[in-house]
């Protein structure tokens, strides 16, 4: 199950292939940048963003994003959503594309919850590849973004605590059934920045969730504020196949070869892309709705706005 095989796609998607098929080989360590080279693409990264005449600031103590994150962004005024709101279970869940179809993508959104940034154009996007997409509000309509405003961290981080993951995985059984019950069989999942996690949750029983998609993945509030699983933790309980999608401003692990190595021993088939010149938050935050497209943006030093 490709999650994007139909039409004009953006490059990123083009990478995602559920069955992690290896169609995109990671890099070596020997073959990427030395940490020198890392910090000085970072430093540019950031550099470039600060110089932007725009509203858009770093986000500067984030509890869920590292420094040099793109900060919240608010979903675009002008564009038109292809799929509709429905409640599942009594969670509110964004749905795009047609259950006949017979392949599911759950989209787990990130820090800033899914009426934010680019999230739904996204959702459509992949439901233009094919497949019957679901995205839950796991934070019931809030966001993080209040608390960053108010520089209020520590008490956001006290508001993200209560969605662990037996919370969450209450709010997907539901989810889980409606599929089910429409036959759809084949089912992945992509999740941004707190997300990720999420993603690596679901992804520990393959009778559920077939493949995941980490992207600009923050899989420490697992350690931080849930169940106490470290990133590495995560990486040796996954059952199903996982592509990587990271920047420069998550920890060297990510892109490094040490979570895809745990992932080997298990026999989980994985691929990681790294995106040195993109940063933290970019699939939902930046690039792809600012008059370029990702597949422009995936090879720019300039995250232009």
């Amino acid at each position: 199950m490709a999650v994007s095989i139909r039409g004009s796609r953006p490059f990123w998607l083009k990478l995602v292939d559920v069955r992690c098929s290896r169609t995109v080989s990671a890099t070596t360590p020997s073959e990427r940048e030395s940490p020198e080279q890392l910090s000085s693409n970072n430093n540019n990264i950031n550099n470039n963003i600060n110089n932007n005449n725009n509203n858009m600031a770093l986000a500067t103590t984030p509890s869920c994003c590292p420094p040099g994150a793109w900060p919240a962004l608010a979903a675009p005024k002008d564009y038109i959503e292809k799929g509709r709101s429905i409640s599942i279970g009594g969670t509110e869940c964004y749905v795009s594309g047609s259950l006949m179809w017979g392949t599911g993508i759950i989209v787990m959104h990130d820090v800033f919850g899914p009426h934010s940034g680019n999230h739904k154009g996204l959702c459509d996007q992949l439901a233009a590849g094919g497949h019957y997409v679901i995205m839950p509000d796991f934070f019931n309509g809030g966001s993080m973004e209040p608390y960053y405003a108010a520089k209020q961290v520590t008490e956001g981080k006290q508001w993200l605590k209560q969605f662990n993951w037996a919370y969450c995985s209450k709010k997907l059984e539901p989810v889980h059934a409606h599929l089910s019950e429409n036959a759809v069989s084949k089912v992945g999942s992509i999740g941004f920045c707190w997300g990720a996690w999420a993603v690596a949750k679901v992804c520990q029983d393959p009778s559920k969730v077939q493949a995941g998609v980490w992207a600009h993945p923050s899989c420490q509030v697992g350690k931080e504020l849930y169940e106490g699983e470290t990133e590495h933790e995560l990486a040796s309980a996954v059952r199903a196949p996982t592509l990587i999608l990271a920047s420069p401003q998550e920890p060297e692990f990510y892109s490094n070869g040490e979570l895809a190595n745990i992932m080997n021993c298990n026999a989980i088939p994985n691929d990681l892309v790294f995106f040195k010149d993109q940063a933290h938050g970019w699939v939902v935050r930046a690039a792809g709705f600012l008059g370029r497209s990702w597949e422009d943006c995936s090879t720019s030093t300039q995250p232009s706005v």
